[in-house]
């Protein structure tokens, strides 16, 4: 930063999808990057490959830690898993997990960084609806961004002319206090005074009161 001097970290002449050390490595259009929160790793959604990346800061080396690079939406584990078009990445604060727009899937994806497993946390396919987990639709989603207590992304769905910012919620809200609610006021019973009031009938059957 102080003297503006820039360095290949990764990746070499041409495009591809090859692992390996510095430029060894191969990406194809590489989009959105997160680092993770020690700055030992830096995440990248490798929108051409269909696969999320990792590459170690201090030496360059690049694996893929998601996508088996045939386009889809199918979960599963390391290279079981599918994506179509990855371009945004974020990490939470404790940098367990990236959260990954699939722009041509219409989908969130959620990656574990230890056991590589990926989920869709929200989007079915396209469209534009709010809804809970894969009720919901998205239409494009690109730019993702993590609210610092990890609670919430925004993200940015559908065309650059129509885009919406889109709020999906990572934790569930807290339940309602209970003494938010302004209390329940029962009128005094009148029981007793209408007990007084009422007399006795010996001539109604078994001495029924009227």
């Amino acid at each position: 930063v102080a003297t503006g001097a820039v360095t290949t970290l990764a990746g070499g002449v041409g495009h591809g999808s090859i692992d390996g050390v510095g430029d060894a490595a191969r990406f194809q259009y590489p989009y959105g990057l997160a680092l993770s929160p020690d700055g030992r790793a830096l995440f990248v959604a490798d929108c051409g490959s269909d696969k999320v990346r990792r590459v170690e800061v201090l030496n360059g080396a690049v694996t893929t830690l998601a996508g088996c690079g045939r386009r889809g939406g199918t979960d599963g584990a390391g290279n079981t898993a599918r994506f179509h078009a990855p371009i945004g990445i974020a990490m939470s604060p404790d940098g367990s997990a990236l959260f990954v727009t699939d722009f041509s899937g219409h989908k969130i994806r959620r990656v574990e960084v230890v056991g590589r497993a990926v989920t869709t946390l929200a989007g079915k396919g396209w469209g534009s609806a709010d809804g809970v987990s894969k009720s919901a639709q998205l239409s494009f989603p690109g730019g993702v961004a993590m609210s610092a207590d990890g609670s919430t992304l925004l993200v940015r769905s559908g065309a650059p002319s129509s885009a919406l910012l889109c709020l999906v919620c990572l934790v569930p809200p807290p339940p309602p206090d209970a003494f938010a609610f302004a209390p329940i006021v029962v009128p005094p019973s009148t029981l007793p005074a209408d007990l007084k009031k009422a007399r006795g009938d010996a001539t109604l059957p078994q001495g029924m009161v009227t």
